[in-house]
């Protein structure tokens, strides 16, 4: 018998277009000239970890407000 492993295929697809303030893209261009990375990939790859990693807050217990 033979084992075949194949590949996951990654579907990508384009969600969103940002309205970012000048500041950010500046950052943005800093980092890609810093690094040699496309701009597109840090922001895919920031944007990614951000919304990834995004833990709503805790709802509170008898809809009590802080």
């Amino acid at each position: 018998m033979t084992l075949v492993l194949m590949k996951e295929k990654t579907v990508v697809k384009q969600l969103y277009r940002l309205n970012v303030e000048p500041r950010v893209i500046d950052q943005l261009s800093k980092l890609a000239a810093r690094t040699g990375e496309p701009k597109t990939r840090i922001a895919t790859r920031l944007f990614t970890e951000a919304v990834m990693g995004f833990k709503p807050p805790a709802a509170k217990k008898n809809g009590a407000k802080p």
